[in-house]
């Protein structure tokens, strides 16, 4: 538990330290919901050795900013004034609109497509 003194003294340190917590929380999020979808040449991998391998791939850069009100499940990482963390930390990622076509009737309107005036000719410049 992180105490407010030294939460102040070191307030990058740990800031730091909290975002790598995040990050790392929403990977295991990602890897647990991705188990027994994601193969190798051996066959499906676990969301361990998933989480293993995204992570050491994430650069530092790509780190998300924890969002408000998040607390890390990690008692080390939890500043002494924040209680246990609620159920669902990491926000649910919504996905994109449904797609809907909407030019059906347009379908039906449309005039029919005409031949190309070479098919008509005896001697078309694309026959063999």
């Amino acid at each position: 538990m992180i105490t407010k003194q030294s939460y102040e003294d070191l307030k990058p340190y740990w800031d730091f330290q909290r975002k790598k917590e995040y990050n790392k929380e929403k990977l295991e999020h990602l890897a647990d919901k991705m188990q027994g979808q994601v193969y190798d040449q051996f066959g499906p991998i676990s969301g361990k050795e998933l989480l293993d391998t995204l992570w050491c791939k994430l650069p530092q850069e790509a780190y998300e900013d924890p969002h408000p009100g998040w607390v890390p499940r990690d008692k080390s990482y939890r500043l002494e004034w924040e209680k246990e963390p609620g159920p669902t930390q990491i926000p649910y990622i919504k996905k994109g609109k449904p797609v809907v076509v909407k030019a059906k009737w347009l379908h039906d309107n449309l005039r029919p497509i005409r031949k190309p005036p070479w098919e008509d000719m005896d001697n078309s410049p694309f026959d063999d």
